[in-house]
């Protein structure tokens, strides 16, 4: 029979952190996660310019380019749109 002698290491202790500071560090994680969702949720501001008729009708058209292929006559419709409020200034 053989028997093995493995030498012991030593080891401190582990220091508990204390109330205060654990609470510290509670309250800033979660002020760091409170603040990286409110960044997650805010959502990015406009530039709010007036944009002339024609590029309103311009845009409108470009929405209705996306109905083409599956709504053919929605998109008609939103064209139309597109040419009446174009024309509204002019009559």
């Amino acid at each position: 029979m053989t028997s093995h002698i493995l030498p012991s290491q030593s080891f401190k202790p582990a220091q508990p952190l204390g109330f205060g500071k654990a609470l510290s560090r509670l309250a800033d994680a979660t002020t760091r996660m409170s603040v990286a969702l409110l960044n997650a949720l805010r959502r990015p501001v406009r530039q709010h310019r007036r944009l002339s008729l024609v590029d309103e009708a311009n845009e409108l058209r470009q929405y209705a380019n996306q109905f083409l292929r599956t709504d053919p006559a929605f998109a008609a419709d939103l064209y139309a749109a597109a040419d009446r409020h174009e024309l509204e200034r002019r009559a």
